[in-house]
């Protein structure tokens, strides 16, 4: 991963994954940002959701999704936790949060359920995969909606979202590629 995304110009990097552009998110100076965790702060914004002071579980640590999403909710003053595939007793910490985002992608080997969040927390559900012939997220949307006070179903919930951050990053590069040619 670090070999191919290192041999991209970071202008033209509009997924927002090279170790520049990365390295800038970190620093809070990234004008390209990886288009999913984008996405997901596009969607705290339009439903006026203040992440300041929440307590988040992020359920993710890829490049693609967990670490840039981290950083961005660290800037907008999130308590951050970061579980994955080693994380024990993942329930506990789901339990307390006040927003759970999952993006594990692997129905067989994980679920979110009504009994791992408290209620009215808020879910935001970034995977997809093929479960039984039909494209699931982490979490049964009918059950987890019942308990939770916003969820995002899967599918056309957060993978619209990227789409938009991918067309607005393309944007973004083409601006910079003009003032860079300048």
């Amino acid at each position: 991963e670090f070999a191919t995304t290192s041999r991209i110009s970071p202008i033209k990097d509009v997924d927002g994954l090279t170790p520049h552009n990365a390295g800038l998110l970190a620093m809070k100076k990234a004008a390209l940002v990886a288009c999913t965790p984008s996405g997901v702060m596009e969607m705290f914004d339009h439903h006026n959701i203040d992440l300041e002071g929440k307590n988040i579980v992020l359920i993710n640590r890829s490049n693609l999704v967990g670490k840039p999403l981290y950083h961005l909710l660290l800037e907008k003053n999130a308590t951050v936790l970061t579980c994955h595939s080693k994380t024990k007793d993942i329930t506990k910490f789901c339990q307390l949060a006040d927003i759970v985002i999952t993006a594990v992608g692997d129905r067989e080997k994980f679920i979110l359920t009504p009994e791992m969040i408290k209620e009215g927390a808020i879910v935001i559900d970034v995977a997809i995969s093929r479960f039984e012939g039909k494209l699931v997220g982490d979490c049964d949307y009918e059950k987890i909606i019942e308990k939770a006070s916003f969820a995002t179903p899967v599918p056309g919930g957060v993978g619209p979202m990227t789409v938009a951050m991918l067309l607005k990053n393309t944007i973004t590069a083409t601006s910079l590629g003009i003032q860079i040619g300048k």
